[in-house]
């Protein structure tokens, strides 16, 4: 029975919290064989049998029903009712009880969790105290002894709980060792198959490419012949098909690169005001939407260090995002540079729909959509995400704004490159 008890309890399959009650559990129902009986009275030996049976039965119920909480909670209450008589029929401040009372606050502070944890912590220093002030003011409650027992249960009680004690606090230790190790392990499974994922899409993407390139190119070919307007309209079709879908293996390309920290930024002083207008030219002439594009800034000129390729990547993903989801408005760039964390503020601005509250959180995740009609692969969010970062900066949504939706990033002015 006991070598089965010591597999349950380093059982990784089994709740670290369920190992836990069984460990304090039993510490304590050995705390209570050696407390009960310290009177040497009939009495509180048939206390103690009782209160073992009811605390093995508790242990068996609660691990059964899956309700551990309400076990330790029930075994709690025992505890806290069997410690102030055992105090007095055992000869109050004269005897080894008060020693075991420590026992009744480890096991509430393991045990119990949240608001009940607090409640039962305070009904142990109360009861503690309500204990040790009546035996001062009414010695005559507790029952009387002679000193060499008191001396004799008190060094016994001393060495008893200090043992207990360490032998629990080993069976911790030893438990969060080895959840430390699990976790270790878990980690370094998941990264290993991290690296498997990215080097599998990475080879995928760039075996995919070169057929739809091809594809693409013969369709083109197909396009400037003499053709039937029906054939016309299938190419074109698939024209755009094809390019979705080459748009869709470069971007889980360039998320696979930036997720394996292959990616590196090539750093070049540049005007970031005449930047962000060549970008919001682009991307007005390229959408062909009803929307309007803006760049909006208080600076003429404005010369920084950045990687320029990933700088226009980002602008142009977050714009082009918010062109999908507004129509006939305004989609504004603004920049500007925060002096006091020297960090130059990005921000893209659109009338759109806007973003639900409980959809602003898993927008950067990978293929991540506002909703399922929303057309895209729901990776542009996840790179803009991965390249700020890269450059030690951030990026987010204004949860105040409520005119559509409003991304922004920064950029730091002093680079630390790598």
């Amino acid at each position: 029975m006991i070598k089965k008890w010591f597999q349950i309890i380093t059982d990784h399959r089994i709740s670290l919290h369920e190992r836990m009650f069984r460990i304090v559990t039993g510490i304590c129902m050995i705390a209570i064989a050696f407390t009960l009986p310290m009177d040497r009275s009939v009495w509180n030996i048939i206390m103690m049998v009782v209160s073992l049976a009811a605390m093995a039965l508790i242990v068996r119920i609660s691990i059964r029903k899956k309700c551990v909480h309400a076990g330790a909670t029930a075994i709690a209450v025992l505890l806290l009712t069997l410690f102030p008589v055992t105090f007095f029929s055992a000869g109050g401040f004269y005897s080894g009880v008060p020693e075991w009372f420590v026992l009744c606050f480890i096991y509430v502070c393991i045990t119990l969790q949240g608001r009940r944890r607090n409640i039962f912590f305070g009904l142990c220093t109360a009861e503690t105290l309500l204990c040790y002030s009546t035996a001062f003011y009414f010695p005559e409650i507790a029952a009387p002894g002679t000193q060499n027992t008191a001396l004799f249960d008190s060094a016994f009680s001393m060495i008893m709980v200090g043992l207990l004690t360490s032998v629990l606090l080993m069976f911790l230790n030893r438990m969060y060792e080895e959840e430390n190790a699990l976790t270790q392990q878990q980690k370094k499974e998941i990264e290993e198959l991290n690296q498997a994922e990215n080097h599998f899409f990475s080879s995928m993407s760039h075996e995919i490419r070169t057929p739809i390139n091809s594809i693409i190119g013969l369709n083109e070919i197909i396009l400037r012949g003499d053709i039937s307007d029906e054939v016309a309209e299938n190419a074109r079709n698939i024209q755009g098909a094809s390019k979705m879908l080459l748009s869709l293996i470069n971007d889980i390309l360039d998320l696979s690169r930036l997720e394996a920290n292959r990616v590196t930024l090539t750093w070049e002083e540049c005007d970031v005001v005449q930047l962000c207008n060549q970008v919001v030219a682009s991307v007005s002439f390229s959408r062909r939407s009803d929307n309007q594009f803006l760049f909006n800034t208080s600076f003429e000129s404005f010369r920084m260090e950045t990687d320029v390729q990933r700088m226009q990547q980002v602008i142009i993903n977050l714009m082009s995002n918010a062109d999908k989801f507004t129509k006939q408005g305004k989609i504004t760039l603004d920049f500007s540079v925060n002096e006091e964390t020297q960090m130059a503020v990005f921000s893209v601005t659109d009338t759109g729909c806007g973003i639900p509250k409980e959809k602003q959180a898993l927008v950067f995740e990978r293929f991540e959509k506002l909703n399922e009609y929303a057309q895209g692969t729901g990776l542009g969010l996840s790179i803009c995400k991965l390249i700020v970062y890269k450059w030690k900066g951030e990026i987010w949504i204004d949860p105040d704004y409520t005119g559509g939706a409003r991304f922004v990033f920064s950029h730091p002015l002093n680079i630390e490159k790598e």
